[in-house]
Parts: C-alpha cells; sequence; structure tokens
C-alpha cells in the first residue's frame, strides 16, 4: 500500500518573526528498534531535538525509507510504498538536513554564509494518524504534520552559518497602523568606523528584516585588525520614507546601549514613527507604447499596470482608466494581489508595491465600456493615486494605445453571420441568430472588415481571402505570428496589398481602401479609380490625381458542400490576423419538368370529359426535384435544401391572373430518393374549367363553354432556398407544357 506523508517546516528568530525552511531536505527514518519508541513518539520536539552525530548518521542509513526537498514555502511531500520499504505503518523518525542556507535571502543576493556540513538535525519521533488507504484502488494512506523550529534552536542554526538577522516591525505613533514601505538600515557602532549591516523594506504590514553575517560588523580600515573578537555588534538604526525623507535617525552612542551592544544574532525590535505629509511615492512604469487589442485576444486578456505605490503610512491605492485622457471608463481595472497576480476581489490596492504589478486592465472591459469612442481614438490614460493615513495623496499618470484590429467576414453572397465572433458560426438568412441557416452559389462577394488602426506605428500591410472544403473542420488560426494557409490546404480566392502601389504613400492608398466593415467588399471585381483632390495654392484651385483602388476578384464557389473562408490580414509591425466564416455551398442543378398530363404527352387534345359525360381528374406527372447538398444528409435547411414547387394553368389569350393547381415544399420523387424520377405532381379535376359551373370561382376567361376548345399552358415553377450570385435562387425558369382542352365527350 502506498502513503503519502505531507508537511510544512518553518523556524521561528524571534517573536512572530519567522521564515520558511527553503529547499530543506527533509528525511524519514523507521523508528529505532532498540529505542523506547512508544517514550519517543509522546515526547516534546524540546527534549529530542539535537544535531545529529556522525555516529547516528552512519547507522540512519539503513533505516531510510525516504527523502523529499522542501519549496519556497516550506512544503514537503512523500509518497512511498510500505511493501518496498518494510514501513508496517508505526512511528516514523523526522529529520531535516540543510547543507546550505536553507532561506530565501532575496534582499541580498551576495549574502550566501557557509557552514561546516553536512548538518542534518533530529526533530522527533512521531506517529502519524494516518488516514483512507484502499489497497485495490491504489488510494494513498495520508497524514499531515507541520513544525515551526522554535528560536533558541533556529538562531543556534543559523550560528552555525554565521548568520545574523534582526526582525522588526513599524508602525505610525499616532494611528498605531503599520507603516509599509520605508527602508530600516541596521549599523554597527565601532571603534574607527561604523559598519552598515544592511537594511530591510518594511512590507504592508510593517514587518521587516535584516540579515547580515560576523563579516559585515567586522570591518576596520586595517584589514589585520578586528576590535568586534568575540562579541556581537552594537547597533543602532535610521528609517527613510521611499523618498529618502528621514523619520528616525537614532544616535549612534544608542548602539552602545546595555539593550542595543553585543547583540545576539537573532534580535527583534518593534519602532514608531511619524509620518509626514509628502512622502508617499506613486510612480508609472507601463503600459506605455502601443499594445494589441484585437477582439480575437479579448477574453481573458490583461494589459499589466507597473509602477510604485509606497511611502510612510501608506493606507491604499487606486487606479482609474481614461479614454483619450478625459471619461474615465468603468470596470476596467483588476488590481493585483500581495504575489502580483490579478485578484478580481480586490477593489483596491492594499499593500505596497515597488517597481511590480499594481494590477491589470481588462481589454474587454476597456474597449467594451468605452463603445463607440474607441472609433475615434484608442489612446487610454491611467491614473494611480496613492493614500496615506494622515490624508495625504500623491498622483502618477502613464498613457498607452490599443492597436485595434476589425477583422471579420460579416457576410457572404447576400448571406449573413450574426455573431463574427463565433468562429463555428455559419451563416443565416439574415443578421439574426434566430434566422434559418443560408446557403450560397455562383459567384459571390465576401464583405466584412479589414481594418488596423489605434496606433500610429501600426497600419494594415494587405489582407488576403483563401476557401477550404473542408466539412467545417478547419479551426480559426491565433492572431501573432502568420499561420500559412496554403501548406495546410487552403486556396487564395484574392489578396490586396496595400505596399504595391509606390507612387503613393501608405496613409493614400488607406485613406482611399479603407474597409472598416460590416458591409466592406473584401471581393469585388468592379473597384474603380478614386480621384484624390490636391490644392495648389498659387492656381487657386484642385487638381484631381488618380488613385488605385485595390481590385481583388469575386469568389466563384465550386462543388457543393461545406466550406470554410479564412480571411487574414497583415499590419506593418508583423502580426497576422485571422477570421473564419463556415459556409454551406450550393451548386446542384435543379429540375422542374412535366412530363404526362393525362398520359398523354404536350401538344395534344385533352377532353374534359369521359365518353359517359363524366368530368376526368387526372394525374399531372412530372420531376420537382432538388439533389442534398451532400449525398444521403438529410439535415434541414442545409443540406436538404429543396423550397417549393408551384403549377399554373394558364388559357391562351387570357388576361386574368392564372389559377394555381398546387404549390408543395416536398420534392417529386418525395425524400429519401437521392437522384430525379418521374411522380405525379398534382392531380387536376378538370370540371374546374367549365364556364357553366365553375366549381372552383375561376376568373370567367380562363374558363370553357361546353363544346368549345381552346390551348392552355400548364407552368411549372420550382426553387430551392440557396441564393445564387447575389441575386435570386436556383429555379427551372418556369417548365410550359401545352395542350388542347375540349370541353366535350372524350369519342
Amino acid at each position: 500500500m502506498k502513503h503519502q506523508f505531507r508537511g510544512n517546516l518553518k523556524a521561528y528568530y524571534c517573536g512572530d518573526c519567522s521564515d520558511p525552511l527553503y529547499h530543506a531536505k527533509v528525511k524519514l527514518y523507521q523508528a529505532d528498534p532498540r529505542a523506547e519508541v512508544t517514550v519517543l513518539a509522546v515526547a516534546s520536539e524540546k527534549d529530542t531535538f539535537h544535531q545529529r552525530s556522525e555516529e547516528e548518521l552512519k547507522a540512519l542509513d539503513k533505516r531510510l525509507i525516504a527523502e523529499a526537498e522542501t519549496d519556497d514555502q516550506g512544503n514537503f511531500s512523500f509518497v512511498f510504498d510500505a511493501e518496498k520499504t518494510g514501513y508496517k505503518g508505526g512511528p516514523l523518525e523526522i529529520d531535516f538536513a540543510c547543507d546550505t542556507l536553507p532561506l530565501d535571502i532575496k534582499q541580498r543576493e551576495t549574502l550566501k554564509p557557509k557552514a561546516e556540513g553536512p548538518l542534518q538535525f533530529h526533530i522527533t519521533t512521531l506517529q502519524p494518524a494516518w488516514k483512507g488507504g484502499i489497497r485495490e484502488q491504489q488510494a494513498p494512506a495520508t497524514a499531515y504534520w507541520e513544525y515551526a523550529i522554535p528560536h533558541r534552536f533556529w538562531c543556534n542554526i543559523l550560528r552555525l552559518f554565521g548568520l545574523h538577522v534582526i526582525c522588526g516591525h513599524v508602525h505610525d505613533c499616532k494611528g498605531k497602523q503599520p507603516v509599509g514601505g520605508v527602508k530600516v538600515l541596521a549599523f554597527d557602532v565601532d571603534l574607527i568606523q561604523d559598519d552598515p549591516l544592511g537594511y530591510g523594506i518594511t512590507a504592508n504590514d510593517g514587518h521587516f528584516k535584516i540579515y547580515y553575517t560576523v563579516a559585515d560588523y567586522s570591518h576596520t580600515i586595517f584589514s589585520w585588525l578586528n576590535v568586534e573578537w568575540p562579541a556581537g555588534p552594537d547597533v543602532y538604526f535610521r528609517i527613510e520614507a521611499a523618498d529618502g525623507t528621514l523619520l528616525l535617525n537614532e544616535n549612534r552612542q544608542r548602539g552602545h546601549d546595555r539593550d542595543r551592544s553585543n547583540l545576539s544574532n537573532c534580535f527583534c525590535i518593534d519602532f514608531c514613527v511619524e509620518c509626514p505629509k509628502g512622502s508617499l511615492s506613486a510612480g508609472l512604469t507601463a503600459p506605455a507604447g502601443c499594445y494589441d487589442g484585437s477582439f480575437q485576444l479579448l477574453s481573458g486578456k490583461y494589459i499589466p499596470i507597473t509602477g510604485t505605490a509606497s511611502g510612510c503610512g501608506l493606507e491604499r491605492y487606486e487606479l482609474s482608466l481614461l479614454w483619450n485622457g478625459t471619461d474615465t471608463i468603468a470596470n476596467s481595472i483588476v488590481y493585483a494581489n500581495t504575489a502580483g497576480n490579478p485578484d478580481t476581489g480586490l477593489s483596491q490596492g492594499d499593500h505596497s508595491v515597488f517597481n511590480g504589478p499594481l494590477g491589470f486592465i481588462d481589454v474587454q472591459q476597456a474597449i467594451e465600456n468605452a463603445g463607440a469612442r474607441v472609433a475615434t481614438s484608442t489612446s487610454f490614460t491611467v491614473h494611480l493615486r496613492v493614500y496615506s493615513g494622515n490624508g495625504s495623496t500623491a498622483d502618477a499618470w502613464i498613457s498607452f494605445q490599443l492597436d485595434t484590429a476589425e477583422v471579420y467576414i460579416k457576410n457572404i453572397g447576400g448571406r449573413t453571420a450574426p455573431d463574427v465572433l463565433d468562429p463555428n458560426e455559419q451563416l443565416h438568412l439574415s443578421d439574426s441568430a434566430a434566422s434559418a441557416l443560408g446557403t450560397i452559389g455562383g459567384t459571390v462577394g465576401v464583405y466584412g472588415a479589414a481594418r488596423v488602426y489605434g496606433c500610429s506605428s501600426e497600419q494594415i500591410k494587405e489582407y488576403t481571402l483563401y476557401y477550404k472544403h473542408d466539412d467545417f473542420s478547419s479551426a480559426q488560426p491565433p492572431t501573432g505570428p502568420q499561420y500559412n494557409a496554403p501548406a495546410n490546404g487552403w486556396t487564395q480566392i484574392c489578396r490586396a496589398d496595400y505596399s504595391s502601389y509606390s507612387t503613393f504613400t501608405p496613409a493614400e492608398i488607406i485613406s482611399n481602401n479603407e474597409l472598416p466593415g460590416p458591409l466592406s467588399r473584401l471581393t469585388n471585381n468592379g473597384f474603380y479609380t478614386y480621384q484624390m483632390p490636391v490644392y495648389i495654392p498659387l492656381l487657386h484651385t484642385f487638381i484631381y490625381i488618380p488613385t488605385p483602388k485595390l481590385n481583388p476578384s469575386s469568389w466563384g464557389t465550386g462543388a457543393s458542400g461545406r466550406y470554410s473562408v479564412l480571411l487574414e490580414v497583415v499590419d506593418t509591425e508583423g502580426t497576422y490576423y485571422y477570421d473564419i466564416q463556415k459556409v454551406w455551398v450550393d451548386n446542384e442543378n435543379i429540375t422542374g419538368i412535366i412530363t404526362k398530363i393525362g398520359d398523354q404527352p404536350p401538344c395534344t387534345d385533352l377532353y374534359m370529359r369521359d365518353s359517359s359525360g363524366n368530368f376526368k381528374t387526372i394525374d399531372i406527372k412530372g420531376i420537382a426535384f432538388d439533389p442534398l447538398i451532400i449525398p444521403a444528409d438529410f439535415t434541414a435547411p442545409t443540406s436538404d435544401n429543396f423550397d417549393f414547387y408551384r403549377m399554373v394553368i394558364q388559357k391562351q389569350s387570357s388576361v386574368s391572373a392564372a389559377p394555381q393547381l398546387v404549390h408543395s415544399t416536398s420534392p417529386v420523387p418525395a425524400r429519401p430518393a437521392l437522384v430525379p424520377a418521374e411522380g405525379t405532381l398534382t392531380s387536376f379535376n378538370l370540371a374546374n374549367l367549365d364556364m357553366a359551373t365553375n366549381p372552383a370561382g375561376w376568373p370567367m376567361d380562363q374558363l370553357l363553354a361546353e363544346g368549345t376548345s381552346c390551348n392552355y399552358n400548364f407552368i411549372l415553377y420550382v426553387q430551392d432556398k440557396t441564393i445564387v450570385s447575389e441575386y435570386t435562387n436556383h429555379n427551372n425558369g418556369n417548365y410550359y407544357f401545352p395542350v388542347k382542352i375540349i370541353n366535350g365527350n372524350e369519342p
């Protein structure tokens, strides 16, 4: 059975001042079978904690079960197999070893005290309280243990490394509030010259630490002279605000006082200071310059705000975002927590920051809440205000721009994409997600937006349209580096290169060929040349210079099926933007034909009555059929794209509207037929043409008196739902079936 043993190790210097054990080795051993294990397991750590001797270390090797290294926060975890290690659930001996100093002293990178090692310390013998553990499912039994090394042990360990620590707290003398962001400097009073021991910056809770070594207080102007000998330093302090304002300046003689002389290697102290107005520090270093604000990247995209918010008596800091330096944009700031990460639960900054992350700009909120204003300016300003408990404030501002790219396909061949942000959306009949899906065919235009704007350094360089017969399997490439479309099976529709006209500046070409959407035509073979007016002051008149309008071609759709259309836009900085649109293409030929009327071919005589004088009902045979876009796929309203057929009858020389015989939304032959074949389009009772009875109430000029005859046309119209070449639907263009109808008995 597997066992998981987790825990945490930290150590105290004095008071509430502590540090986690950083990258120390934690070791688990089988308890010594010769020892009184029960007594050791209940003994206090103060009675068991000790440094291992060389003899003990040699004896321990055979009893080692597992070892692990603590992380930055002192956490550790073991997973071991009880059967392989011989562990049977009893007490464990717990040690930690530190070949190097087990502290993360970021304050002084050069401070690397060493000790004679290796050093290994026994903490305790522990009976873990194992929980769970299911052999069949391989779930491990778990136990948790944490330990804080008391200061008397920890300071002795640090002494082996020659390390000294001053740990303290600074608060405001009046409000008793913690003072963050101030520098606490320590000095050793020396006979000839005072030694700077180091400094610490107070955190938001007012705590600070100063680390130093024996060498830091043993300096003299003579390398051979060390006047400290075995004694500790005699210490006095100075405290400065972030701007250098002196908050505390102790006399050096303070170091000779009894409570400051010959300090031990662990020393704790508290200070109170008066925070003068003007001691706050506010500064911003980012964002500055141009940032990508492409809508494809908006969701979850943050722009870091970095700088400084510190000073004596810091209470909080607030950030705001202003559009064009004037209008505040609400709900666009996310504050950073003490780890420098976004925390949406914070409504203000609650800690000191020194050249680090203050917060983040939620780009989606910034653009959405700025609204239509970003069409005229994408310049934004960040305002930082720092507040002190004494009522003083400090401010800083910084400005940046968003490179906003409008890159999307809105309409192809008369069918529309209601949501251009959805890469999986198919085209609809209208600009509404509630409308039905739509199909296209023939030669079509692609409409949308291809525009890069916002930053003066970035403009559109070119755009390209591609298509792919892919059953909607292609994914939209991300914004950033170029996606090699041709290498991935895409076929080019057109390309417009804004840098290809050397006679004109990019600004002239862009201004005369701007495609801001939503229905700018990305493909069009009917573009014409613009005339750019240029004013000539000496002549007091304008001349007109021809400026080429970019001239890509339309898209001649191919075989029926599901296609993806890809828009690629590249700007002058080399950033590529993409949008993809799913398209149903229908180029199937529709069939509409009348083959027989009452089993008679066209241009024959058709009697209304049988030989007994009864009016006849006849079947009208033919085809009204539209092949599926994808064979055997009956999904409506896309693959099964049939719309309707209707039939009318028209008497020769009549002027009234032709009466309708049938209007049907079902094809003939009916589904699941896959190919055209003759079937019954409708049945028709010829009595409806009798002028004497007129049972259907049709116009009189469409009827026949008894004993008369006339030529009639049966007219069939068949249509699908596809819009072809942005003009009309696939249809049969009306099929005429002429017959001579006689209102009399069949011979």
